[in-house]
């Protein structure tokens, strides 16, 4: 008798690979609607945003923040003797967030009765691809795949470093080199120059935070960083790195010593599993429509895997959609509101339009220093800005200032229905909050603000 590889074939409606933000919330969705639905993951649940990204820099960032109350306490009254960090505690109580997370979305899978499948899934033909001995038939595939690191220099994980192996560290560096001025790199940047380390940033772009289509708002937060003691250098690029020595030599000719060196220059979709059955696949990800479709018949795509901006949020929305017209639903993808954030300090958050992006703009803006509760909380820095075409409609909002991130949803929703300024300025906003800094700026599209001069 022969040996052979024994195959057990089970059949699903819906499988997803992967259960990053648009992998796990499209099996939950999936499952709502009736579906028998499994997701392959070969690493952990919760993909890269929950374990090791959006989830711990928020952890560490709010280690930051709180260090920084204790540190200026004396402004608010208090006398606190010199406050000390504890990396090992701080790298505990980030972990302990993320288990407690990723067990979260174990049980939310389970009773919703979505399959979770360890391996390496690969897509033999639409419909059917294996795990291991496993081979899995579904109507539906979701390709929810995520993204890595880009890697312009080989990454010795140990001086050379990925936002992966920086969230790992056993002790605080005293020094590091971020090579990249974007989202990544200056969250870092505000992470460890936060926590006591020396911070260089490195942009080759002529400016920090090029999706930022606003100098003012750049300029703000470049102030910023550099007053927490971070070096920037702009327009420059890291030629090479020499581990022997720490240096890392820049093409102004500059030598940059430091202890870690972290590499912040973007992501990139993670296509291997999918590049040799046929997909539509340009500028490194899979193509799709607005229908999260692929040019292949059951197979779709949700997530970074299709392309920017590669936000978390975005990815779950995808998810959904795909999963819905899996499902027989008709479910189309906007993607002219997504909110975006940056956990500097001050944050900074947007969605739709900048100035430069809309004929014949009106803008209406206030700052925090005249608010209330932002002068209450010590924190009065940025301001909130408004985006109108010439009829008042709202088309974009740009907030930089103290809890940007939580502000943005309203303005999502006046981008999202394109409703009038006017109208968003005029409702009734409890005081005293920061959210009145969004009133007056919505009013000063008609120059009826209250409170600016």
């Amino acid at each position: 008798m022969g040996v052979g590889l024994f195959i057990f074939k089970i059949m699903y409606d819906i499988c997803i690979i992967g259960s990053g933000s648009a992998g796990y919330v499209a099996g939950i969705r999936g499952a709502q609607l009736g579906k028998k639905v499994c997701i392959v993951e070969r690493d952990e649940i919760g993909g890269v945003c929950l374990n090791r990204g959006c989830i711990p820099t928020k952890a560490l960032l709010a280690s930051v923040e709180a260090f920084q109350n204790v540190k200026n306490a004396k402004d608010f009254g208090i006398k606190v003797t010199s406050p000390e960090i504890s990396f090992q505690e701080i790298m505990r109580r980030k972990q302990m967030i993320v288990r407690k997370l990723t067990s979260g979305i174990r049980f939310l899978l389970k009773q919703n009765g979505v399959e979770i499948i360890n391996g390496e899934a690969n897509i033999k033909e639409p419909g059917c691809l294996t795990v291991g001995e496993k081979e899995i038939k579904a109507k539906s595939i979701i390709i929810c795949t995520g993204s890595s690191s880009f890697l312009p220099f080989e990454v010795d994980r140990e001086y050379i470093l990925t936002s992966d192996e920086i969230l790992s560290l056993e002790s605080l560096p005293k020094s590091i080199l971020i090579i990249g001025a974007g989202v990544i790199g200056v969250e870092f940047a505000t992470i460890f120059s936060g926590l006591g380390s020396k911070v260089t940033l490195v942009e080759m772009l002529p400016g920090i935070l090029p999706e930022i289509k606003d100098e003012k708002i750049v300029n703000v937060i470049k102030k910023e960083l550099e007053a927490q003691g971070i070096k920037i250098i702009e327009g420059s690029k890291v030629e090479k790195i020499e581990t022997s020595r720490n240096i890392s030599l820049l093409s102004t000719g500059e030598e940059i010593e430091a202890e870690k060196v972290l590499i912040a220059c973007g992501r990139v979709p993670n296509l291997d599993t999918v590049k040799n059955i046929g997909l539509n696949i340009e500028a490194g990800r899979i193509v799709v429509d607005s229908s999260m479709r692929t040019n292949i018949n059951g197979i779709y795509a949700a997530g970074d895997i299709t392309g920017t901006p590669l936000l978390a949020h975005k990815s779950s929305s995808e998810g959904i959609v795909a999963t819905e017209n899996a499902s027989g639903l008709k479910s189309v993808m906007d993607y002219n509101s997504i909110p975006n954030c940056i956990f500097s300090n001050p944050e900074i958050a947007c969605v739709g339009k900048f100035e430069s992006e809309v004929p014949d703009a009106k803008v209406g803006e206030y700052r925090f220093q005249g608010v209330g509760k932002a002068l209450c909380i010590g924190e009065s820095k940025g301001f909130a800005k408004v985006i109108t075409d010439k009829n008042c409609k709202v088309k974009g909002v740009q907030i930089i200032g103290p809890h940007a991130s939580d502000l943005i949803p309203i303005c999502v929703m006046g981008v999202k229905n394109e409703i009038m300024a006017q109208e968003l300025g005029e409702l009734i906003y409890p005081h005293p909050t920061l959210s009145e800094c969004l009133k007056e700026a919505f009013l000063d599209i008609t120059h009826s603000a209250i409170h600016k001069l």
